[in-house]
């Protein structure tokens, strides 16, 4: 009878070691998750104020091109358009 006492003693701390070996991985790989789960979220949110600051831009430029003024000056330094009848000279020297 005392052998199996023993047998069944040594397999219930065997039992228990490996319970709390899968119980200390668990953890550790929970922790590993979290920290890449953090960082994603900080990436994310760079993104979104990067992308703040691309709508800020955009919407500047939107008001900008409601401008007639900005509007002609871009067409004529941009994309070389004038008015009709309009001779366009360019000093092709350096000076």
């Amino acid at each position: 009878m005392a052998k199996t006492k023993t047998k069944s003693s040594f397999a219930f701390r065997i039992c228990v070691a490996l319970f709390a070996v899968y119980a200390v991985v668990s953890l550790v790989k929970s922790q590993v998750e979290i920290a890449a789960m953090e960082q994603q979220i900080l990436d994310i949110t760079q993104a979104c104020e990067d992308q703040r600051i691309a709508n800020k831009d955009i919407e500047r430029l939107i008001v900008m091109g409601e401008d007639e003024e900005y509007v002609e000056r871009i067409a004529r330094e941009k994309l070389d358009y004038g008015y009709p009848n309009e001779h366009v000279y360019v000093d092709v020297s350096g000076n």
